[in-house]
């Protein structure tokens, strides 16, 4: 789930360290960065992706990550 936010840093809730860690991973190599934060960052059961938006996306960068996270969703999921 995506944790509050007011400005351009998404919070993407995973939980899991392990599970955050593999999970930005596994998007980084389809070219998406999105950065694992982990404990001691956050509390222990709160590891998070932190998704920047920039004003230099274009609609096209924003597919194309949404089809990333969409694609290693489901690689997670089996």
């Amino acid at each position: 789930s995506l944790g509050r936010s007011e400005g351009q840093i998404l919070p993407l809730i995973i939980g899991d360290a392990e599970r955050c860690m593999a999970f930005s991973e596994a998007l980084l190599q389809k070219a998406v960065f999105a950065q694992g934060i982990r404990p001691p960052t956050v509390p222990p059961g709160t590891s998070r992706l932190r998704i920047t938006l920039m004003a230099t996306h274009t609609h096209e960068h924003l597919h194309r990550a949404l089809k990333a996270f969409e694609q290693v969703q489901e690689e997670f999921k089996g």
